[in-house]
């Protein structure tokens, strides 16, 4: 990815510039996890679906950045310039409804560790050909299913040109570039570590009613069932009465999990299952009383071994990025002269 030559600036002109209880299902899965502050180039494609879907925010356009030097200064990075003009023109492009999370201060501070980044891309010669942003493009266009007309129609939605595109692409590639050579290439998986996330998992599958005696009596037709046929009672009970609104379609099946993503008492419960055992007693959560029965996993460690080494990485990944960039951020001539308006008091 990394080129000695290029034909476009990688980087802004110099001097412009967490446990939850509720679910939609009625089962105690599973609770979403931070993966970091920062969103740094993992997937690159995310940003055409993103514009696809209409949901642009957070980005530059290095094609723009033509910035009026008669604005204000909203911050200094390293003697580069990002106008308050320049920080209120991107403000503009993030849907209303992010506006309760996104701030100006937020997008003034991603703003920053992006200039950052792109500078240190400058610094090491690391650079992003045109070549390089178009066949990116093309990749994420045939993952999104639609062709250049399609793409040209929804940008026109959104009243997004394609040099807006493309510069967007070559600051984000830069930036994965960067990362690759200077903090990915340091990052491995063991297969200790691989085999120790496989082993950390158990699947599950699970029947959800309402009432202890409703729960006792499945335990006890469940007692009856040979072990060769218990898989298929279950799934077959938990669509006919579970209340969990997805037995219909999985039969109760809640897949693979690990410590941590199901509420407490139904983890404890099902990790203190042998395989194809149920629970003897129901465990009772806010969602109502649960039959639990523990099942083999359905994909050996070899089968699942690239998958998990993947995950791994990724989950690696986005821990470093954020250390790296405040690594960047300690050693820069960062100066912030912007200050959030008040939000408006609510009427009494």
């Amino acid at each position: 990815m990394a080129k000695k030559k290029h034909t476009r600036k990688a980087h802004p002109a110099k001097k412009s510039h967490k446990k939850t209880s509720k679910h939609t299902s009625h089962h105690p899965k599973k609770k979403k996890k931070d993966m970091g502050e920062y969103v740094f180039g993992v997937v690159v494609f995310i940003v055409l679906i993103a514009i696809v879907a209409g949901l642009i925010y957070l980005s530059s356009k290095s094609g723009e950045f033509r910035i009026d030097r008669q604005g204000k200064v909203a911050a200094t990075v390293n003697g580069e310039d990002i106008t308050t003009a320049y920080l209120d023109d991107q403000y503009g492009r993030v849907p209303a409804e992010y506006r309760t999370v996104i701030t100006k201060t937020t997008l003034l501070n991603q703003t920053i560790n992006e200039v950052i980044l792109l500078q240190e891309a400058e610094s090491k010669g690391i650079a992003v050909s045109e070549e390089d942003v178009t066949q990116e493009i093309e990749n994420a266009m045939a993952t999104a299913g639609i062709s250049a007309d399609d793409l040209d129609e929804r940008l026109a939605e959104q009243n997004i040109t394609r040099e807006y595109l493309e510069d967007l692409y070559l600051k984000q590639l830069t930036i994965n570039a960067l990362l690759e050579a200077v903090v990915f290439e340091k990052i491995s998986v063991t297969e200790s570590d691989i085999a120790e996330f496989y082993d950390s998992r158990i699947r599950a599958m699970h029947i959800l009613v309402e009432s202890e005696p409703e729960a006792m009596s499945i335990i006890d037709d469940l007692k009856r069932v040979s072990l060769g046929d218990i898989e298929d009672k279950f799934s077959e009970m938990a669509t006919e009465l579970s209340t969990d609104p997805s037995a219909e379609v999985n039969g109760g099946d809640l897949g693979e999990f690990g410590r941590g993503q199901m509420v407490p008492d139904f983890e404890k419960a099902a990790f203190a299952l042998e395989e194809y055992a149920f629970t003897a007693e129901p465990v009772q959560t806010q969602f109502g009383y649960h039959v639990i029965l523990r099942l083999p996993k359905e994909q050996s460690l070899d089968e699942q071994y690239s998958a998990i080494e993947e995950l791994l990485l990724t989950q690696k990944k986005a821990q470093a990025v954020p250390l790296y960039v405040d690594q960047l951020r300690s050693k820069s001539e960062v100066e912030i002269f912007f200050e959030e308006a008040p939000a408006a008091s609510a009427e009494v």
